[in-house]
């Protein structure tokens, strides 16, 4: 399956900032792999990510790839069960690296917590708060988040994720998710990117999907 994002300014919906190109590979109707490709508002391929997905479709492996900045970022599985989550900010720095050995239930990496939204589902739909533990490799750490409904109708579903600690929650803008209901695909995207800008500065951004994609081959 083949989709695409179109990143645009939150302040200015005519400002492109990036394409993303997504290639989803399917096995028995569930996520196997994902290929996605990111492009700047001329068309220049400036980033690339894969995912490969396992038994938990809300955590997979990921690498992320700048490749105007030399920047990296990598959660991988061992083979005893452990999470290495791995960074180098650029060429000359030197990578950092954490190993978690001990993973919560509610694990989330990297575009999983996309399917975690399809898991959960009917929670969500019901006004229940869901809570997940997301690993950041850019963060070095597991870091708590809430998700929950904020506005529903017969088209479409509005999710909130913020920070689950309410005494630090003001420290990084929530992000909204908005959903299409009958399809549970992901609409819209507004709060952090996981994409920087020319001066590496992370770009805030408002994405909006399109099924079938039309970003550059």
């Amino acid at each position: 399956m083949i989709y695409s994002g179109k990143a645009y300014a939150p302040d200015n919906p005519r400002q492109l900032l990036y394409c993303e190109k997504h290639r989803l590979q399917l096995r028995a109707d569930k996520p196997y792999r994902r290929n996605v490709s990111y492009f700047n508002a001329d068309g220049k391929l400036i980033a690339q990510k894969e995912n490969q997905y396992f038994s938990n479709p809300a955590a997979p492996d990921f690498r992320l790839q700048d490749l105007r900045h030399h920047y990296h970022e990598q959660a991988r599985y061992n083979d005893d069960g452990s999470l290495l989550l791995s960074l180098q900010e650029n060429s000359a720095a030197e990578e950092q690296k954490t190993l978690l050995t001990e993973l919560p239930e509610n694990l989330v990496i990297d575009a999983g917590f996309d399917e975690f939204v399809r898991l959960h589902w009917q929670s969500l739909l019901s006004g229940k708060e869901v809570s997940f533990s997301f690993a950041s490799a850019a963060r070095q750490d597991l870091v708590n988040f809430r998700l929950e409904k904020t506005s529903l109708d017969d088209r479409q579903l509005v999710l909130s994720m913020r920070l689950k600690s309410r005494l630090l929650a003001w420290l990084l803008d929530p992000i909204e998710l908005t959903y299409e209901r009958d399809s549970q695909r992901l609409l819209r995207y507004r709060g952090l990117s996981n994409i920087m800008d020319s001066t590496g500065n992370t770009y805030h951004t408002d994405i909006r999907y399109e099924y079938p994609g039309d970003c550059p081959n």
